[in-house]
Parts: C-alpha cells; sequence; structure tokens
C-alpha cells in the first residue's frame, strides 16, 4: 500500500509538472467527413512545438458558430498535446453546438483560449477511404489523400537520420522511418540531394519492393557511383525523399557532424532534429545512450512514447546499461498497474517495443521502466 501511495504522489508530480510553459500553437492536421454512426467524422489536431500545449478552452466549430448561429465546440479541458503529437476530435455533435462536418465540403475554425482564431480549412468533398489535410504534417500544402493517419503523421515516410562520414569500407547511409502502423512498399520512392532538386542529375530509387515494417526502418547506402551521383557533404547540406506519386513527403537538412556523430529527428519521426550523439543506424534515435571505451552502454533512459496521444498502439523506446531483469508497466491516475509490456531478463543495449491498449479506457496512464535500482516514469494519453 505504501509503495502504490509513493507511486501516485510520483506520477502526480509528473502530471502536473509537464503542464508548465506550455506553448500555444496547434493546427488543425486532417479531416474526415464520411464518418458512419458507430466510426463518426473527425479533425484531428497537430502539435507542430517542442513544447507541451493545453487545449483547454480551445473551440473548433463550422460557419454557424463562426456566424453566432449556434455555440462553438469545445475542445475536452485539460487535453494535453505533447511536442510533435496529435489529439483527434469526434465531430458529429448532439449537443448544443450541432458541430458536424458536411460530406461535401465546408470551412471550419480553430481558436485557442484567448478567443483568437489560429487555423482554418476549408475542405472539399472525399470519398469514403480519402482524408483531407496537411502534408508533411504542420505544412501550408493540403491534399486529398486515400491513405487515413488518424492520429499520426500524414506524411509517414520520413527521412530519420543521416550520417555522412563514412569511409569505403563503410559508406554513408540516409535511415527512412515509417510511422504509420502498416507496412509501405517503397517501390518509385526517390531520393537526392540539390543536383537530383535541381534537375542537372537523375534522383536515385529505392529499390523496386523494398518494405519498410510499420514503425520500422530502411538503411539506403548513399555513396553512389551511378547515374544518380548521390552522396553526403560531410560539411552537412540538404536531401529531398519523393513519395512514388513524384510527391515530396520529406526533406532534411543536415549539419557537419564528426565520425561518432549523426544527424536526426529526436523523438523518432518528428519535427524536432539534432545532432544525434549516438549512431543508431536501423533503430529508434537517442540522445542519451552514452558508450564507454569498451563500446558498452553504460546509461539508463525511458524515452517519451510516439505517437502520443494515440489509438490504439504506441511505440516506447527505452535504453539499459546492464544485463539485468526489466519492467516496463502501466499504471492508471489513481497508482494501480493496468497492463505489463516486459517483466524479465533483458541484456544491455537500446530496444523499442509496442503497446496495444485496447483493453483500456480513454485517459491519462503512466509507464514506468525499472532495471535494477533505476527507474523512470512518462505519461501517455489513450484516446478512443
Amino acid at each position: 500500500m505504501k509503495k502504490n501511495l509513493t507511486l501516485f504522489c510520483v506520477l502526480i508530480s509528473i502530471f502536473f509538472g509537464v503542464q508548465s510553459g506550455l506553448a500555444q500553437t496547434a493546427l488543425m492536421n486532417e479531416i474526415y467527413s464520411r464518418g458512419i454512426v458507430t466510426a463518426p467524422d473527425w479533425i484531428e489536431i497537430y502539435n507542430p512545438t517542442a513544447a507541451n500545449i493545453d487545449l483547454t478552452g480551445y473551440k473548433i466549430y463550422d460557419s454557424g458558430g463562426q456566424a453566432g448561429t449556434k455555440p462553438k465546440k469545445d475542445l475536452p479541458a485539460g487535453t494535453i498535446i505533447p511536442p510533435y503529437g496529435f489529439f483527434v476530435m469526434v465531430t458529429d455533435d448532439t449537443t448544443a453546438s450541432g458541430f458536424g462536418l458536411s460530406s461535401g465540403g465546408e470551412k471550419v475554425w480553430l481558436e485557442n483560449a484567448s478567443g483568437t482564431i489560429i487555423d482554418t480549412i476549408t475542405f472539399p468533398a472525399m470519398a469514403t477511404d480519402q482524408t483531407y489535410g496537411r502534408y508533411p504534417d504542420g505544412s501550408a500544402y493540403m491534399k486529398l489523400t486515400k491513405k487515413l493517419t488518424r492520429g499520426y503523421a500524414n506524411a509517414y515516410i520520413k527521412i530519420n537520420e543521416a550520417y555522412s562520414r563514412g569511409v569505403v569500407t563503410d559508406p554513408d547511409w540516409v535511415e527512412i522511418y515509417n510511422l504509420s502502423p502498416d507496412a509501405v512498399d517503397l517501390t518509385g520512392y526517390k531520393i537526392y540531394d540539390s543536383g537530383g532538386q535541381a534537375g542537372t542529375k537523375p534522383k536515385k530509387e529505392i529499390p523496386a519492393g523494398t518494405i519498410i515494417p510499420a514503425n520500422g526502418f530502411f538503411v539506403i547506402v548513399t555513396d553512389d557511383t551511378t547515374a544518380s551521383g548521390f552522396g553526403l557533404s560531410s560539411g552537412g547540406e540538404k536531401v529531398w525523399l519523393d513519395d512514388s506519386a513524384g510527391v515530396l513527403c520529406d526533406s532534411m537538412a543536415f549539419t557537419a557532424m564528426t565520425e561518432v556523430q549523426s544527424y536526426g529527428r529526436y523523438p523518432d519521426g518528428t519535427a524536432n532534429m539534432q545532432i544525434l550523439p549516438v549512431i543508431t543506424r536501423g533503430t529508434a534515435n537517442s540522445i542519451t545512450g552514452i558508450f564507454d571505451n569498451d563500446g558498452l552502454i553504460n546509461s539508463f533512459s525511458l524515452g517519451q512514447n510516439y505517437p502520443n496521444p494515440f489509438n490504439p498502439s504506441t511505440s516506447i523506446s527505452f535504453t539499459i546499461p546492464s544485463t539485468g531483469f526489466v519492467s516496463l508497466k502501466v499504471y492508471n491516475v489513481l497508482g494501480k498497474e493496468v497492463a505489463t509490456i516486459i517483466n524479465g531478463m533483458k541484456n544491455s543495449g537500446s530496444y523499442t517495443v509496442q503497446f496495444d491498449a485496447h483493453g483500456l479506457s480513454s485517459g491519462i496512464y503512466f509507464y514506468q521502466l525499472n532495471a535494477g535500482n533505476l527507474t523512470a516514469t512518462k505519461k501517455f494519453v489513450v484516446t478512443k
């Protein structure tokens, strides 16, 4: 009982601690207007910043709310969107606001807690297998797409990490990451540098038939003696990635790095890019896994899950410094254990695991990593 009470106090302090210094920017990122009673229409809200956003007091509405002929729809008080995270708002509404989305298209508005309009979208008619959203996430470019990406990135294939200090026996490379819960065929995708962007040389094609697994990685060697002549400058440059339709789906401008550094997104797939002190080719990026002279991991860390909020699954990354018994468990806000993700022996190293929240109701939960005498706890939100 004492242990549960202590854990509860830790969880509550974390919960209130993450709410300070919140950013006040959010965007409507994706819209689906062809829902049914059992799977209603929705609007996805995106946080393009490196700080939490508290949606308390935010309102979303259609032309009736804009004209003042009916109330605006309040977003749930206390809803926190983590950095580069998503929140999905069901819009079919039987309350006073009467807010819903027209399958023929219309305009919607989003305002912040001070009543300032911070975003508007005029979406067109869509088919039952289409959504309308920003591509890439948070950008000004919007399009209809046949990939419904409720609660995760619209441009779900990302350039995730780059290494430009390779040698002949271990060349430069670029790591591609799949944020979606589905495997993706990379046939027809192309990656290129400024020459390919300017059209002075061909773009480098990713090998036909390449399948990148759900939440997985694919590494392509960039030192190229073929026509594309694609390579990475050790002094830094920009690289681009086109999807199979020839549409730009991502780009990365990396900086100069040393032989023991790479440049990438942290957490994986987000807009936050930086020099990484650990080269994580083909695995989750890390900024805390420092190695000693023998090449052994000597740090302990628990990453923020992604996506967050989520439904129904999310990825959790962690690093442990030594082989031993490891537990990774989920608790509700009362400190009661509701799920066990890991409970057994693990070798030292970095891991990424999937958690499925099918059995949990919507709400705030905490996940706690224990390895030896080391403990770390973080918060996530389940939305259903």
